[in-house]
């Protein structure tokens, strides 16, 4: 893909990211509790980067897993999660090692 349209679809995906922001608002969602959402914009802007780099399929995996758990987080009184925070906590550090190893087998990166 050429870079000049790669960037294209970047913006494009952070864009989205605000539209879904916007979105959330105009139909009376609380936008307090999702916008993590921006984030998994950007995760899904690093698989755009490329899947040849295992750096951009982590680092993509990262926002999108994080941003996961941090709407959980938010919504844990609708969830009935005691503590939000430390399931906040416990997914942020689990979440690492897993996004990693499913970089390694998603980049087509050979190193």
């Amino acid at each position: 893909m050429a870079g000049k349209s790669r960037g294209i679809i970047i913006f494009a995906f952070l864009f989205g990211g605000v539209g879904i922001l916007f979105l959330l608002s105009g139909l009376g969602v609380s936008i307090g509790k999702w916008w993590p959402v921006f984030f998994t914009a950007i995760g899904f802007a690093s698989f755009v980067r490329g899947l040849q780099e295992i750096g951009n399929v982590v680092f993509g995996l990262l926002l999108i897993g994080w941003s996961a758990a941090g709407i959980v987080c938010l919504h844990s009184n609708e969830l009935d999660i005691t503590n939000g925070w430390l399931f906040f906590i416990g997914a942020f550090i689990l979440w690492i090692p897993i996004s990693w190893v499913l970089g390694r087998l998603l980049s087509t990166d050979t190193k």
